[in-house]
């Protein structure tokens, strides 16, 4: 659109925000018709564009309920699942402390073949219910352990270390 008239672009301006709502909302309509359709997470990713299903997935509940997108709610939600078992609360953490630590590193995923599965465990782990979170750790673990060595790893071995003592502490 051409600037004109600025009182014409201020107007097109305020109205942007209610097309997005719409589109968002329309967004999450046809994730949920794919999903009940039977379709997975997977070809619900490739139609968006979207590199994994569990991007889909988080997509999908952001565009959820405006409650799902405020990040204090989200904070009330993270500080519950730490109310709720010390053992949680350890794994949880030490997930977290993990994660950052891959977050921080640029070249994360191209470090192992199961790098990149081990970082969507950790970031789902974040706030997984407490059988999730124990099932994803798990797996972040085994993916991390994977076929050997994994180059560059060094920064994150300590928390990686903490995240399997705290795992194996709280895993009956």
């Amino acid at each position: 659109m051409p600037a004109s008239d600025p009182e014409d672009v201020l107007a097109a301006l305020s109205r942007v925000e209610d097309q997005r709502r719409a589109l968002d909302e329309t967004e999450h309509a046809l994730i949920a018709a794919a999903r009940a359709a039977g379709l997975g997470w997977a070809k619900i990713a490739d139609a968006l564009g979207l590199r994994s299903r569990q991007a889909a997935e988080q997509r999908f509940l952001r565009l959820g309920e405006p409650a799902q997108r405020d990040p204090g709610q989200a904070r009330a939600r993270r500080r519950q699942h730490f109310v709720d078992d010390p053992a949680l609360e350890s794994v949880r953490t030490a997930a977290v402390a993990v994660l950052r630590q891959v977050e921080r590193d640029p070249r994360w995923d191209a470090r192992h073949p199961r790098a990149a599965l081990a970082r969507a465990s950790l970031a789902m782990a974040v706030d997984a219910p407490g059988g999730a979170l124990f099932a994803l750790v798990q797996n972040a673990l085994q993916d991390l352990a994977g076929d050997g060595p994994m180059p560059g790893l060094a920064p994150a071995r300590r928390a990686i270390e903490r995240l399997r003592e705290a795992w194996l502490a709280a895993t009956p």
